[in-house]
């Protein structure tokens, strides 16, 4: 009976990996220690470890940059196929399906396919830091399609109004949920910080309006803009409100629930995932004690420090931005036990260069201003302050020897 099984098995394999229909998935057989593995550039193959004598199947993703045609540019998706396919979930934000969400649909589907095939392979390196989130904050898991819509997926992303990283936080409100944004860090940047603030501020949305497609138009216009939207409308509900809100707003929440049905559903189209350069989301974190110096870090990691800091986006500069008892760096997966390897000589090094930097610094001289009085030259200031009209010219950017009274030079003194 297992023989049987195990020919029949076999014997569909080719059907399903090589037919004509563009399905994103389909099965590898393996049985005792044969494996039946697909060659090709196109496909990304998950091998699971072989049992002497079970059968596993396993599931094959085709990665390509196909384009489906749709007729018309429509995907073909009606309001019964829609609330099907919603049924097979566990959706906790509500999924309502109109005309609105259906033109969404329809733009994610043809217009947008390019880029909605590079989602879906890269989400799988976000998204399972998302989901530990979502879940800590008791949160619909859905959310984090939320941030496809703000960003796609891109932790650099700027708009034009001055909004920053995956969830896209405008400075003032990164603030307000502890973002730090200064100098040398911008956390507005880093998945993990972001992420936090935005369920923070989803969940005290939710909160106040009991609704999550409200706390989703909150977060795009601000609660000042729905509870105006609710005080004209005379209803509490996003539907009820919507044609109060604004314009960007009423399309922000159809795009959300076009954009978690297309995630999900896409192979029912026969829409593939595309190949995609995952490189830089295939990270360990290491803890850094205090001191540790960022290049020599690098230096240690066999790479440029600039490539080291593509992994860590919330640096602005390259210098680790010690908080506390130390720092959780990002390391590229093939470099993590080069840092172990050379942990101690980084933490020497970095001490050397920490004292030498320290040195410098008590060294340098300083800064203080001279404000020019009527009838003074460059010679007799810089008789007085001990220093050369060389260097006054230098401090001040000066050329010839022209001053004139309340100018403010650059007076450094050691």
């Amino acid at each position: 009976m297992k023989k049987q099984l195990v020919i029949s098995l076999l014997s569909i394999v080719p059907i399903l990996s090589f037919g004509i229909e563009p399905d994103s998935l389909a099965v590898i057989a393996t049985v005792s220690n044969t494996q039946t593995v697909i060659d090709s550039n196109e496909l990304k193959v998950e091998v699971a470890k072989v049992d002497s004598t079970d059968i596993i199947v396993e599931e094959v993703k085709f990665l390509s940059y196909d384009i489906v045609s749709f007729d018309l540019n429509e995907v073909p998706v009606d309001e019964d196929l829609f609330n099907y396919h919603v049924s097979t979930k566990e959706f906790q934000v509500a999924m309502d399906y109109n005309f609105l969400v259906k033109t969404q649909i329809n733009y994610f589907g043809t217009r947008w396919q390019a880029r909605l095939k590079e989602m879906v392979t890269k989400s799988e390196y976000f998204f399972p830091l998302y989901e530990e989130i979502l879940n800590e904050y008791n949160m619909p898991l859905e959310i984090k399609y939320l941030s496809i819509i703000e960003s796609g997926l891109n932790p650099y992303a700027r708009s034009r109004s001055g909004a920053v990283g995956a969830w896209q936080f405008m400075p003032a409100t990164g603030r307000i949920f502890d973002l730090k944004i200064n100098s040398k860090v911008d956390e507005r940047r880093s998945l993990e910080k972001s992420t936090r603030a935005a369920c923070i501020y989803l969940n005290k949305m939710h909160n106040q309006y009991g609704d999550w497609l409200v706390a989703l138009a909150s977060y795009n216009c601000g609660p000042g803009n729905v509870r105006k939207a609710m005080r004209h409308s005379g209803r509490t509900d996003f539907w009820g409100m919507y044609k109060y809100l604004p314009r960007e707003t009423q399309n922000y929440v159809p795009k959300f629930i076009a954009m978690t049905y297309m995630m999900n559903f896409y192979a029912e189209f026969g829409i593939t995932p595309a190949p995609y350069d995952v490189e830089q989301y295939q990270f360990q974190k290491v803890y850094c004690q205090e001191g540790l110096d960022f290049k020599i870090i690098a230096e240690k990691l066999e790479m440029p420090y600039k490539d080291l800091m593509k992994f860590n986006p919330e640096m602005k500069v390259p210098s680790i931005p010690y908080q506390g008892d130390g720092y959780d760096l990002n390391v590229p997966d093939d470099r993590v036990h080069l840092f172990y390897e050379s942990e101690q000589d980084i933490l020497a090094i970095s001490e050397v260069l920490a004292e030498e930097r320290k040195i410098a610094e008590a060294n340098r001289p300083k800064v203080i201003y001279h404000y020019v009085r009527r009838g003074e030259s460059l010679k007799v200031i810089a008789r007085r302050h001990g220093c050369t009209v060389t260097q006054l010219r230098k401090w001040n950017g000066i050329s010839g020897s022209l001053i004139y009274p309340k100018q403010k030079l650059k007076i450094h003194r050691s």
